[in-house]
């Protein structure tokens, strides 16, 4: 199977996935969609991670995520053993499978035939594993296997970008959020300095109790301070 030209736009628009998403998870789901998409005998994929060492799992479908949670309950499966492994597996009939015992008498309920895993890889280093479901045996080929590595490749890739993408934006939220919270809570100092004729350290001690008596973020506090200043008697 050569890479169709639908196939090649799919893989071209890997490069700026994580600038038309929202967040790191909806990036993940699209990267799956778009895996679906380069690799036309899948009709469902999903990318598994493992956050905090656990193995976590975001999909094209409803259907490809189960298939990929169901791994996790008995801890086998193509899509765990890609990533323990760094091996690809490719499936040819789930029906003639004995590897996975526990795991594929449920997948062949959900109706899943063939089954490629890829290991995803960026800066040298595993980082989960790429996996592709369709509910016809011999699925997948060798050069639709030949494809489906290459599309990991660049999910890997597209993956470790999108995660630095938000982390850096979610860093600059944080601190966009601190620099705010500083300035509102140096007003309402200020205004507690006036007020009871008081230093600076005084009156933070005066704000932080005010937070810890009425159970509030300090912002608040702040912010309210500043408010009820600013109105009018």
């Amino acid at each position: 199977m050569a890479m169709t030209e639908d196939g090649l736009r799919a893989l071209t628009s890997l490069s700026g996935v994580a600038l038309t998403r929202s967040d790191l998870g909806e990036t993940l789901r699209e990267i799956c969609r778009i895996a679906t998409r380069a690799v036309p005998p899948a009709e469902g994929a999903s990318i598994t991670t493992f956050p905090s060492g656990r193995p976590a799992a975001l999909a094209s479908d409803d259907w490809a995520q189960n298939l990929d949670e169901l791994q996790f309950e008995e801890h086998e499966g193509p899509c765990l053993d890609a990533y323990r492994t760094g091996n690809a597996f490719r499936i040819h009939d789930l029906k003639s499978e004995a590897r996975w015992p526990s795991y594929v008498p449920r997948a062949l309920d959900q109706g899943v035939r063939s089954i490629m895993s890829l290991p995803m890889a960026a800066e040298g280093s595993l980082i989960g594993a790429l996996n592709l479901y369709s509910r016809d045996p011999q699925a997948f080929d060798a050069e639709s296997a030949s494809v489906g590595e290459i599309v990991a490749a660049h999910a890997g890739l597209a993956s470790q970008v999108s995660a630095a993408f938000f982390g850096h934006r979610d860093l600059a939220d944080q601190l966009s959020e601190a620099m705010s919270s500083r300035a509102v809570i140096e007003q309402a100092k200020g205004i507690l300095m006036a007020v009871h004729r008081c230093d600076a350290d005084q009156a933070f001690r005066h704000l932080v109790g005010m937070s810890q008596n009425s159970n509030r973020k300090l912002r608040e506090v702040a912010e309210e301070t500043v408010k009820t200043a600013s109105t009018p008697d």
